[in-house]
């Protein structure tokens, strides 16, 4: 069941995306949370893009890497919601900012 905590995460990945030059049909993003004995534990995981555009390729590997996650075939972020969404905050201060057209 998607969640407030869930859309929270989402949103700022898509502006994250979004500020790198990538559409939201250039990856996919999953949030959800998964229980082992009592722990609780968000997850964000991240599909790679289509292989065969460098460019789209090269800018979700910097946006990887600003949220704190070394590309990979398997590109995780685990931890609780407040941790997850201090990553993207982060993240998102460290990207380039939206164009104001005048």
């Amino acid at each position: 069941m998607l969640d407030n905590q869930d859309v929270a995460v989402l949103s700022r990945v898509n502006e994250l995306a979004e500020r790198h030059g990538l559409k939201p049909y250039d990856f996919v993003a999953t949030s959800k949370v998964e229980e082992d004995g009592g722990r609780i534990t968000h997850v964000l995981e991240f599909e790679v893009p289509a292989r065969g555009n460098a460019l789209r390729e090269e800018r979700f590997n910097r946006m990887l890497k600003d949220i704190g996650i070394v590309p990979s075939d398997r590109a995780v972020l685990k931890g609780d919601t407040a941790t997850i969404i201090d990553a993207l905050d982060n993240a998102l201060q460290l990207a380039p900012r939206p164009r104001r057209n005048l």
